[in-house]
């Protein structure tokens, strides 16, 4: 199985089910690879969050360090694990720290395995797409590392909005959409876009 699963935040209402999707039954011998967006300095009480939830699905755990340039040994957690996560945060600074450590290469790479999931929300979902350009529009994050290339890892050919509001977003969302060549899927706060070998579903 092929699966990509694209969120915007983990909510007490919707955790247990993108848990499912990505820690699926069929996949055999879970090894999930978690990805803070900053490496550096990720909080504790997440990769302990995530650490649980692998547990409950007998997986086993890697903590990828996305902040420096990638060891042979981070390279081969990443390619070892069948589950990478890639969470939220700065995504300017994530994209920056993939590229800088050459994790954006793995992470292709990581995709081309005949079986593997692999999720990210927010950041991480706004990376795995063909470019960052949104948040010019929507100002979700500040450029502080001063990102000139904001071109995403073309992982899934859409454009996405996390922590799309209606209220809030809707016409900046519109205007965007006449901007963009790339088609663009908004993702609230409680949803969630499946992928299965390139079949696409909310």
């Amino acid at each position: 199985m092929k699966r990509i699963v694209l969120f915007s935040t983990p909510t007490p209402t919707n955790i247990d089910k993108i848990l499912k999707q990505i820690f699926p039954e069929e996949l055999k011998n879970k090894v999930l690879a978690y990805m803070p967006s900053d490496g550096s300095n990720p909080p504790q009480k997440y990769i302990d969050e995530w650490k649980s939830y692998a547990e409950r699905y007998d997986a086993d755990f890697n903590l990828i360090n996305n902040f420096q340039i990638a060891s042979k040994e981070e390279r081969n957690k990443l390619l070892g694990s069948n589950i990478l996560v890639i969470s939220g945060g700065n995504t300017f600074k994530l994209l920056d720290n993939l590229r800088k450590s050459g994790l954006d290469k793995i992470i292709v790479e990581f995709t081309k395995k005949e079986s593997f999931v692999m999720s990210g929300f927010s950041a991480g979902a706004l990376v795995l797409t063909p470019t960052i350009e949104i948040l010019d529009l929507v100002k979700h994050d500040i450029n502080e590392v001063g990102l000139k290339d904001l071109s995403g890892l073309n992982i899934v050919n859409f454009e996405v909005l996390p922590h799309y509001s209606e209220h809030e977003h809707k016409d900046l969302l519109n205007e965007y959409k006449n901007q963009t060549k790339n088609e663009v899927k908004e993702i609230s706060d409680e949803d969630s876009i499946i992928i299965n070998l390139h079949r696409c579903r909310h």
